[in-house]
C-alpha cells in the first residue's frame, strides 16, 4: 500500500511506473488526485450535492476540468473516508447524516479520542514535547476570531487530529483517520449553532491536563467535550426541535 499523505487524504505513490512513464507523471497524477479530492469533498461539506445524490465520475471530471483519472482515484478515497458511497459501474452518492450516523460517530469518538487524550498526557508527562498542540490550537484560536465556518471546522478537527498524533500509535492513528473527513462536515454543520469560543475553552482545557501530563483527567475532559456535542449535533443537523 502506498504511503498517505496527512495533508491532502489521498494516497500517494512513491513507486516506480512500469510502463515507461516519468516519476514526475507520477507526482503530477497525484497531484491532482489530491486537487480534485480536496475540491470534491468542500463541495459536499459545503452542501452543494444534496444527500443521496448520485454523481458521476465524468460529471466531476467536467465540473473541475480534469481528466477521468485523478477524478476516480478521488472518488475512491472520498468512498474510504465516508463521503460517498460507490459500487462497481454505478454513480457514487452523497452519504448524508441521520440519527444513527451521528451516533456512531460520536461512539466511535468516544472510544479512540479519549484514549488518544490518555496516551498523549502519558508521553506528555514522559517528556514528549507539547508545540505542535499549542500551535493547532493558536490556529483554532484564529479561526474562531475569523468567524469563517470551514476554517473552524477544519481548525478544531486538526487539533483532535494533532492530540491522536501525540499520542503516538500506529494504529489509532490509522482507525481514527477513518473518520476524520466526517467530523470536519460535522464540525461545519453544527458551527452555525454552537459556541465555538465554548470548544475552544473546553480545548484550552484538554490541552493543559495534556501538557501536565495527567491522563486521568485529559481522558476525562475529552470524554466530556466530545458527548457535551452529541445531542445540539442531532438537533441542528436534523433539524429537531430543543427539548
Amino acid at each position: 500500500m502506498p504511503p498517505w499523505s496527512a495533508r491532502d487524504g489521498i494516497a500517494v505513490s512513491g513507486t516506480v511506473r512500469g510502463d515507461g512513464m516519468s516519476e514526475a507523471q507520477d507526482a503530477a497524477d497525484d497531484s491532482l488526485a489530491a486537487t480534485a479530492y480536496r475540491r470534491i469533498r468542500t463541495a459536499i461539506i459545503l452542501g452543494r450535492y444534496a444527500d443521496g445524490a448520485a454523481i458521476t465520475e465524468g460529471r466531476l471530471a467536467d465540473e473541475l476540468q480534469m481528466s477521468r483519472i485523478p477524478v476516480r482515484a478521488a472518488i475512491l478515497q472520498l468512498g474510504v473516508d465516508g463521503f460517498l458511497a460507490t459500487a462497481p459501474r454505478r454513480s457514487a452518492r452523497i452519504v448524508g447524516w441521520d440519527r444513527r450516523s451521528i451516533d456512531e460517530l460520536f461512539d466511535v469518538r468516544l472510544s479512540l479520542e479519549t484514549l488518544a487524550a490518555r496516551l498523549a498526557a502519558q508521553n506528555a508527562g514522559r517528556g514528549a514535547p507539547v508545540e505542535v498542540l499549542d500551535r493547532a490550537l493558536a490556529s483554532a484560536h484564529d479561526a474562531v476570531t475569523s468567524g469563517e465556518r470551514l476554517a473552524i471546522a477544519e481548525a478544531h478537527a486538526a487539533f483532535h487530529a494533532r492530540i491522536v498524533e501525540m499520542a503516538d500509535s500506529t494504529l489509532l492513528t490509522s482507525l481514527t483517520r477513518v473518520v476524520s473527513g466526517r467530523l470536519v462536515w460535522l464540525f461545519y454543520l453544527t458551527g452555525v449553532g454552537r459556541d465555538a469560543r465554548e470548544q475552544s475553552h473546553e480545548h484550552d482545557e484538554l490541552l493543559a491536563a495534556i501538557a501536565d501530563g495527567n491522563a486521568r483527567l485529559a481522558e476525562s475532559l475529552a470524554f466530556s467535550h466530545i458527548e457535551k456535542g452529541r445531542a445540539p449535533s442531532m438537533r441542528l443537523i436534523l433539524n429537531e426541535p430543543r427539548d
